[in-house]
């Protein structure tokens, strides 16, 4: 179609309708327009399902704020690697120069979770994006709202969370890896919006599942990914990292794989349907920086350069 004197490149993706304006097709112009593109999506998409709701509830819970050590500037990562195919990720490394240590920030991120309590908003950047293999794009306004009405917590009260392995991304300095091993048993009910599991008695091992945040030159994340399996053979979990892994364990049994088009239109009846949390957030509150069509088990289609 026309718009501005101009074709579009337009990308699909299920009930997604992206228009790419021509003169951020290339990469480079991309990072510099990013904040300025527009583009229309088909609003289908209206709540959520509960496997999202599962994995915002742990994302929420977490400790009090602690505030942050005093850290020092480290050298900067020098890369000569090309820009990122996807401009959104480009767009991430900013200046390419933090004024603060990436890795031991993300450390005391990490560290300040855990299952209970909450996590406060001073970590977290207006524009937020969380993204995991079949849930997101959702922001930090969703992600509160998707903590009601499960109850994995009380269903796995000896959860253990093995994080390892932190490491700067070589090619994006605001960029940190790591590593995440879940155990927990299966000891009391799961409530699930209602319906509840009653308990196995069952250990849990998931597969290690890789895990990062992208800070912005303030010092807030912009950008979590979440649960990436590393090995699906490992562990008990059938392949499910982190919370699918305790929902699983605790009779919850879905099919969750990228690409998978069944999953998909679960996903989309879930949002038709409403009252349990969101997989996404709706178009018009998702951060323009993100520019990904992709939403909730949806495959991600090539970038139109």
């Amino acid at each position: 179609g026309e718009r501005g004197g101009g074709k579009h490149a337009r990308l699909r993706s299920g009930y997604i309708l992206v228009d790419v304006p021509p003169r951020i097709r290339s990469t480079a112009a991309a990072v510099t327009q990013l904040n300025n593109i527009r583009y229309t999506i088909t609003d289908k998409m209206k709540s959520v399902l509960l496997l999202s709701a599962a994995l915002a509830s742990f994302m929420e819970g977490a400790s009090a704020f602690n505030a942050f050590a005093s850290m020092t500037k480290p050298k900067p990562v020098v890369s000569d690697a090309p820009p990122s195919k996807m401009p959104m990720f480009e767009y991430l490394k900013f200046d390419k120069n933090p004024q603060f240590d990436v890795l031991a920030k993300t450390k005391q991120y990490v560290e300040s979770q855990s299952m209970g309590g909450q996590m406060s908003e001073e970590w977290y950047a207006e524009d937020y994006v969380l993204r995991g293999p079949v849930i997101g794009p959702i922001n930090r306004s969703d992600l509160r709202a998707s903590q009601k009405g499960l109850g994995i917590v009380a269903a796995f009260p000896d959860i253990k969370i093995d994080t390892f392995g932190y490491s700067v991304d070589p090619e994006n300095p605001y960029r940190c890896f790591y590593f995440q091993r879940w155990r927990a048993t299966h000891i009391e009910d799961m409530d699930v919006y209602g319906t509840v599991y009653p308990p196995t008695g069952k250990e849990m091992e998931t597969p290690v599942a890789t895990f990062c945040a992208v800070w912005n030159p303030e010092g807030k994340i912009i950008y979590e990914q979440v649960g990436a399996v590393v090995d699906r053979l490992e562990g008990n979990t059938e392949g499910k990292a982190a919370v699918f892994g305790l929902i699983h364990t605790g009779g919850v049994k879905l099919s969750a794989t990228p690409g998978d088009a069944v999953f998909s239109f679960i996903q989309r009846v879930g949002h038709w349907v409403g009252n349990q949390g969101r997989s996404w957030s709706r178009e018009d509150e998702i951060p323009k920086w993100w520019i990904s069509p992709s939403r909730g088990a949806d495959a991600e289609p090539p970038f139109e350069e």
